[in-house]
């Protein structure tokens, strides 16, 4: 006997290429950056009602809507999925923003001699 495909197995999505993570920050950058969704979403290319589900979760992102969101917020895809802005406690964020390329090398290389001299390993 054969089986019958299920209703469940004929469902194709609406939207290819679309993304639905467990949590992600793009709320907590744009109020880090001080801006609202009708100031942030057209930057974005997008409207504030679409911004405002992304946010929410309602609404998948495309890998294009990930990377315009990180030029108006001034970080990069990553950390609007893995970094909230808003629990930064010792401002490592406000200083990286403020540095320069030349600044934030010296700031990786002072980090890895941090580490490197708590752990005792050479990477």
């Amino acid at each position: 006997m054969t089986k019958r495909p299920t209703r469940k197995n004929l469902v194709t999505p609406r939207f290819k290429g679309v993304i639905r993570p467990p949590r992600q920050f793009f709320r907590e950058w744009r109020k880090y950056r001080g801006m609202t969704l009708e100031e942030a979403a057209p930057q974005a290319n997008m409207t504030a009602g679409n911004l405002s589900a992304m946010e929410r979760g309602a609404q998948g992102y495309t890998p294009e809507g990930l990377e315009a969101l990180a030029n108006v917020y001034r970080t990069s895809p990553g950390w609007l999925l893995e970094v909230n802005p808003l629990e930064d406690k010792p401002g490592m964020l406000s200083i990286w923003d403020r540095a320069n390329e030349t600044e934030r090398e010296m700031i990786v290389n002072l980090a890895r001699t941090v580490v490197k001299g708590r752990t005792g390993t050479d990477d």
